[in-house]
């Protein structure tokens, strides 16, 4: 049996996986309910936290998150009991970049800036910031990266980006997007990374924009900001998902407030979920088809590619801006935000 998320569209894969699927409530999963199953397979989102507790006892054999990041999973656990683990890096890489964008010419327009004149610093050089990397030298900004375990590991940059610690990048920055993975447990843990110390630094109508994971910034310190240098901000994830914070979400210099839906495509979606798929049908020794078919999109990068982005994914890139609005709000508004595909083509096709 294969327990899923009831909003992965699973039963595609039916045929392949031959196997009982069962869908469950995301947010809602318990241990009794684990248990009772007799499970051997997991497929969740980022709503559903796994820990030691969680799996003590079951019979999984295989745990996958159809997301890039993580750190909802304790593998260290999963290893310990002998359970294979799948995630999906990249997956959800050109839609976030182009949330990014979309910031950035909307913080444009409000100040009149011009790239070529302009520093972005980019924390965390992953798959998702190497991209914006690559997009921001494209239209001729400088470009900083702090990621020190990328860098104490040796990577090699990407051409023309400079690695500079995160005090300097905060410096010297024009703009920042935060891309780092959330980590709690090595030598270089993001969780509460970004502090008042660091927000003090920024420049004037500076830029920053939040698109890693909640719980990573200092929520009070980017309000300060704002309220002092007229910090711009730009926030997709939040502190205490899934609610938000609604002084921050309607402040007048906050450009885009969302509900964590900046790589939320339905193609970013089944690419993750064919990830997974393919990974559990590896580990059973299983043909594997994928159900997933690409798409050509758009190759320039320019004001119009942005205005189509824009008026596909994000015309209304204010939604929490709700003020008094009940009800399951952030949940609801992921829905409204689903669109079919990307915009951009990949410039770094997986």
């Amino acid at each position: 049996m294969i327990l899923y998320d009831s909003h992965i569209p699973l039963t595609n894969y039916a045929h392949q996986l031959d196997e009982e699927l069962v869908p469950f409530d995301g947010r809602n999963l318990t241990k009794k309910f684990l248990l009772a199953s007799g499970a051997r397979a997991l497929f969740i989102r980022s709503v559903t936290k796994i820990d030691q507790s969680l799996i003590a006892g079951t019979q999984l054999r295989f745990i996958g998150t159809c997301t890039a990041g993580y750190e909802h999973v304790d593998v260290q656990s999963l290893r310990n009991k002998g359970i294979a683990f799948a995630h999906a890096p990249g997956s959800n890489a050109m839609p976030v970049v182009e949330y990014v964008l979309t910031a950035l010419h909307e913080w444009k327009k409000k100040t009149n800036a011009r790239f070529p004149e302009l520093t972005i610093g980019i924390i965390g050089m992953g798959q998702i910031g190497t991209r914006v990397a690559m997009i921001c030298r494209a239209l001729g900004m400088r470009v900083l990266a702090s990621d020190p375990p990328l860098e104490s590991y040796g990577k090699n940059i990407t051409e023309g980006v400079e690695w500079v610690s995160l005090q300097t990048l905060f410096a010297h920055s024009n703009c920042i997007s935060v891309h780092a993975a959330m980590n709690t447990h090595d030598l270089f843990p993001t969780k509460n990374l970004i502090k008042e110390h660091h927000c003090s630094l920024m420049k004037s109508s500076s830029l920053f924009i939040h698109a890693a994971r909640g719980g990573m910034v200092d929520e009070d310190a980017l309000l300060k900001a704002m309220n002092t240098v007229n910090l711009h901000v730009a926030i997709d994830v939040w502190k205490h998902e899934p609610s938000w914070n609604r002084v921050l979400a309607d402040h007048p210099a906050t450009i885009m407030a969302t509900p964590h839906i900046a790589g939320y495509t339905e193609a970013a979606r089944k690419r993750g979920i064919d990830m997974i798929v393919h990974a559990y049908c590896d580990l059973m020794d299983r043909q594997f088809t994928s159900q997933y078919m690409s798409t050509e999109g758009i190759s320039c990068i320019d004001s119009n590619a942005v205005n189509v982005i824009k008026e596909r994914r994000f015309s209304e890139h204010r939604i929490l801006w709700l003020q008094g609005k009940e009800g399951n709000v952030f949940d609801e508004g992921r829905k409204e935000f689903m669109h079919d595909s990307e915009t951009l083509s990949d410039i770094m096709p997986m």
